[in-house]
């Protein structure tokens, strides 16, 4: 059976994409732009549960809401470690 369509050319260096269902990480950034951009992801991530959190003080599940905004306060201080030793 012959082959409709060639093959794509082979290049020498292609870009690779790590790709998620809602976004892609290019492999060449270098690690302190993908620590940057993950300690602004985790920046919004921190205020988003702590404005749910104050408005809706008391309510059951809010404990468990907690213990998520300790675990991104802590990647955060991890994150912004990285950074200033690199």
């Amino acid at each position: 059976m012959k082959k409709i369509v060639p093959d794509p050319p082979h290049s020498v260096n292609p870009l690779k994409i790590i790709a998620t269902p809602y976004f892609s990480i290019h492999s060449e950034m270098i690690p302190p732009d993908a620590l940057a951009y993950a300690s602004e992801l985790i920046r919004g991530l921190e205020e988003t549960l702590d404005e749910y959190c104050r408005s809706h003080a008391g309510e059951s599940g809010k404990y468990m809401l907690g213990n998520a905004m300790d675990s991104v306060e802590m990647a955060q201080a991890l994150i912004e470690h990285s950074l200033s030793r690199l």
